[in-house]
């Protein structure tokens, strides 16, 4: 009776530290481990810059498919009234992605 108490815990204990043993995921280079990266303000400041330019494309995008379709407009004699305000907000997109992209 008493060596299976003494047998349990003895593996009890070899249970418990296993565990603790097998924490690091890269013993041998516990650098490479980013777990708990946390980001500059450079990689912040890129990633918020990325996604600007990424929404100002889409945008960029979706007013050209509206101009086209006023332009088709256009060929029957219709002027939408938004038609000079997109064509003035595509310039102005199209500026600023032009000048994210050459920086």
């Amino acid at each position: 009776m008493r060596q299976i108490m003494v047998a349990c815990i003895g593996l009890g204990l070899v249970l418990a530290v296993m565990p603790a043993q097998t924490q690091n995921v890269n013993p041998a280079h516990p650098e490479s481990v980013d777990a708990q990266h946390v980001p500059t303000a450079d990689e912040v400041r890129s990633r918020v810059s990325n996604m600007q330019l990424q929404k100002e494309a889409k945008e960029l995008s979706e007013l050209c498919n509206a101009v086209r379709a006023d332009m088709e407009g256009l060929k029957q004699g219709l002027l939408g009234k938004d038609v000079t305000e997109r064509l003035r907000r595509i310039e102005k997109l199209s500026r600023q992605v032009r000048e994210q992209l050459t920086r």
